[in-house]
């Protein structure tokens, strides 16, 4: 169990920097739903978003750090 809170840990620490291409990718994915007011709203607010999704994984990460350090000395 806590091989796999770890990994997952750096699995999101991973992934904030790739944030923009996640964002990119959302918006290439709503484009081809055709769901032209979701990608007019993440293109408007780009950095924004961003900024969520690296927030998102940092706290995703520590909980998951914090957790997994604390099942490890119990």
């Amino acid at each position: 169990m806590n091989n796999m809170l770890f990994a997952l840990a750096i699995l999101s620490l991973i992934l904030i920097p790739l944030a923009p291409k996640l964002v990119r990718l959302r918006i290439r994915v709503l484009r081809w739903l055709h769901w032209n007011w979701a990608v007019n709203l993440l293109e408007k607010h780009f950095d924004g978003w961003v900024l969520f999704f690296r927030i998102n994984l940092f706290v995703i990460a520590a909980v998951l750090l914090y957790v997994g350090w604390e099942d490890l000395h119990a």
